[in-house]
């Protein structure tokens, strides 16, 4: 039904919505496709070269992203059976999902001296709400302080679909002037907020006798609803797919679509989690058409040491970290993979009805934190009794940012750690702070953390106790000696820089085996 032509009414809302979105992320100033900085989905430019150093081409507008390495799929496709490979295709449908975090999305508007709010909102990132907000009233950014201590749940739930939430409290507010709380109830924030949009996607590939898939072509289709929301899914969908997997020759398209449903938002991992099993899947039936264990292909198939990934890094090079071979095989040792593998066909031939199986699955998700995707901001103040005060621009999502940060600054200065306290998220506190969202704001926080205590450490130093000296009360009376002295114990720190052109360049992966 989905894929239905949708009726002129719920066209003209697709086109109403669509409008609104995208001039949202024009006002908010969004990075790239999906509107979102942290996910680097950027137009243009391009990649790094193939496996055997090939070149790579980059495609993306605003309902597209592609990335093809070596040959043009219907060169490899139709020569397969002359080189002596398999030729083999498929198609895999998969499911919207739902958030379904503890808190539904709230807001509690506050009129403030001046004609400014301060709005606590649960959201991901409180320079896109005060931008919204600011918008929205006509405000300037700096009488609109967007706050936030911690969040009940989020994953991408609340970087875009709380807006109407916080941007409906603060017009109320404005409006009345008094203090607005919105906070929705659990079916209405379910079904307006939308969630991971629906997949059809299919593969075709060439496999040769020993399980090596030199050539495939993955394409997928995301269900987007009436707004934009599947353009994060798009890019990251597309620039994750090689999942562990290498191939010289290496085709992988996208595109979205919009129907008369509720609007897509980002979650957890946006469309890797549709793609990485596309991938998978292309793996299982290669497999079964050279009659080799789905184990051994996929094993033949892992990126080695020095070769080039999807989205231009050099497999454990640069700082790229590649263990996945090794940990593949103390897995296969440690969980006796052989044996339990002939226990499993052994129970197979004398049950009927029952069945089991077995597989070992690889997974390798990549992280950008080269400052481009992220910008995170901090502010560290030394008061006079050595207790220290933090603010930073991450929200608290149950990762344990806070705590993070805290430590980062503890360990920096070689202050107590007891002694540190941590403000809540504040827009004015750490001004034009990114997204919290792709695995990788806490380090970018704890960067700027770093860099706010490299300040302060160094006018510190003169009154530093000697080599030595550095028992307890030590860092009190450093700090006693210093604030005596007139010295400023405050100081800012910033994480961040120009995002890079083209498709996303990993700094490294996390990876693992299953």
């Amino acid at each position: 039904a989905r894929s239905r032509p949708i009726s002129p009414n719920l066209a003209h809302a697709s086109t109403a919505a669509a409008s609104a979105n995208a001039a949202f992320r024009v006002a908010a100033g969004h990075a790239g496709l999906c509107g979102c900085s942290a996910c680097a989905c950027r137009s243009g430019g391009g990649g790094g070269g193939g496996g055997d150093g090939g070149a790579q081409e980059v495609k993306e507008d605003d309902h597209h992203s592609s990335i093809v390495r070596g040959r043009q799929a219907g060169e490899w496709w139709s020569r397969a059976a002359a080189e002596g490979k398999a030729a083999v295709e498929g198609k895999l449908r998969i499911g919207g999902q739902r958030h379904f975090y503890l808190e539904t999305n709230t807001a509690l508007a506050l009129p403030v001296e001046g004609g400014g709010l301060s709005i606590t909102c649960a959201n991901q990132n409180p320079t896109r709400t005060q931008t919204a907000v600011a918008g929205a009233l006509g405000l300037p950014l700096a009488t609109v302080d967007v706050r936030v201590r911690r969040i009940g749940g989020a994953y991408g739930g609340k970087l875009n679909a709380h807006l109407p939430t916080a941007i409906a409290a603060a017009v109320a507010a404005a409006k009345h002037g008094r203090p607005v709380r919105l906070h929705n109830d659990r079916s209405d924030d379910m079904a307006s907020t939308g969630g991971r949009p629906p997949m059809d996607g299919s593969f075709r590939l060439a496999v040769d006798q020993g399980g090596v898939v030199s050539s495939i072509e993955l394409t997928a289709a995301f269900d987007s609803g009436v707004v934009d929301g599947g353009a994060g899914d798009l890019t990251m969908g597309v620039c994750w797919a090689d999942n562990a997997y290498r191939a010289d020759d290496f085709a992988v398209h996208g595109s979205f679509y919009n129907s008369g449903v509720v609007g897509s938002t980002a979650c957890r991992a946006p469309g890797v989690v549709q793609t990485i099993p596309l991938h998978e899947l292309a793996m299982e039936v290669a497999a079964e058409a050279v009659g080799l264990p789905a184990d051994a292909v996929r094993e033949a198939n892992l990126y080695a040491t020095g070769d080039a990934a999807l989205c231009g890094v050099t497999v454990g090079e640069n700082g790229f970290n590649w263990n996945l071979p090794a940990m593949w095989q103390s897995a296969k040792a440690r969980w006796e993979v052989a044996a339990r593998r002939e226990q499993v066909e052994a129970f197979n031939r004398s049950n009927r009805w029952r069945k089991r199986g077995l597989r070992m699955v690889p997974v390798k998700y990549g992280i950008e934190d080269n400052g481009g995707a992220y910008k995170e901001g901090c502010s560290l103040g030394v008061l006079a009794d050595g207790s220290v005060r933090l603010a930073h621009g991450g929200c608290e999502l149950g990762q344990g940012i806070h705590t993070k940060a805290a430590q980062a600054a503890a360990f920096a200065l070689g202050c107590p750690l007891g002694g540190v306290s941590v403000s809540d998220t504040s827009s004015l506190a750490t001004p034009g702070s990114a997204d919290t969202g792709g695995s990788a704001t806490s380090e970018c926080v704890v960067k700027a953390v770093l860099d706010a205590a490299e300040t302060l450490n160094a006018r510190l130093l003169p009154f530093r106790p000697a080599a030595g000296g550095a028992g307890e009360g030590a860092w009190e009376a450093t700090v006693k000696a210093a604030t005596d002295a007139g010295v400023s114990l405050a100081a800012s720190g910033w994480f961040g820089g120009a995002a890079p052109e083209g498709v996303p360049k990993f700094d490294y992966a996390t990876s693992g085996v299953a």
